[in-house]
């Protein structure tokens, strides 16, 4: 029977970069072969405009060679990144708006709905941002959103299992969004008086393993595996060993 972690384990290592709030390193994640994720080869954070100077310059100094904004085309109007000039940062949206017309609430009302959800309708953008992270020059890639928490989530989760990362370790890595974000959330809700409202909020914040399961089962019955599925999705083969070969060390 399948296990899930306690939302307060994490096997990725936390890194202090003062402004953003939620900065992992994938590195020393293991593998189902008995390798690891290279360290440095993978970053997930929150969004990068609320690095202080000191922020930049940890950020600077960590070998990042691309900066991989999952936000959408409105919120990247609304709060431009700091590096949208920089040669490394490159934009992919993981939402395509095309077909926000295909959404019906009454299919996603939780957050383990949203994902099993998207995992088909934006399917060729979460392929996009892999390729994205397999063709990025030589260093490490940082992948970002809002709040590092749901499209990070997903796109990080997919890349992981792609590599041979085990799914627990996946689910854990997921769920420490939660611990990294507690104090946010918790402000958050205490400004919230309406209690119905409050419960929706509560909902939103979460990193509950079953989420992410949810997704990765869904990913499972339709393509067998995520690498069946990034494959039937349009990554190339050539592609989806790049990406093996970028992030995994003493495979």
């Amino acid at each position: 029977m399948r296990t899930t972690p306690s939302s307060d384990s994490s096997h990725g290592r936390s890194l202090q970069w003062p402004g953003c709030l939620n900065v992992r390193d994938a590195g020393g994640l293991p593998t189902e072969d008995g390798g690891h994720v290279r360290p440095g080869a993978l970053i997930r954070s929150d969004f990068l405009g609320r690095l202080t100077p000191a922020g930049r310059r940890e950020l600077d100094s960590y070998g990042v060679s691309r900066l991989l904004d999952l936000r959408s085309v409105e919120e990247v109007a609304r709060r431009r990144s700091p590096f949208v000039d920089d040669p490394r940062y490159r934009h992919v949206p993981l939402a395509d708006p095309a077909r926000r017309t295909e959404r019906h609430p009454e299919n996603e009302r939780t957050l383990r709905d949203i994902y099993r959800v998207k995992i088909e309708r934006d399917a060729h953008r979460i392929v996009a941002g892999i390729a994205a992270v397999t063709d990025a020059p030589p260093g490490g890639v940082l992948v970002h959103c809002v709040l590092g928490k749901d499209r990070t989530g997903i796109l990080v989760a997919l890349i992981l299992r792609a590599i041979g990362v085990p799914e627990e370790v996946v689910v854990a890595d997921y769920a420490a969004t939660a611990v990294s974000l507690r104090e946010k959330f918790e402000a958050e809700l205490a400004r919230v008086r309406d209690p119905r409202i409050r419960e929706i909020l509560r909902q939103k914040q979460g990193s509950d393993p079953a989420t992410i399961l949810g997704m990765l089962d869904r990913v499972d019955e339709l393509h067998g595996s995520v690498p069946g599925y990034l494959l039937d999705r349009g990554l190339r083969p050539d592609e989806l060993e790049r990406l093996r070969h970028r992030l995994r060390a003493n495979a």
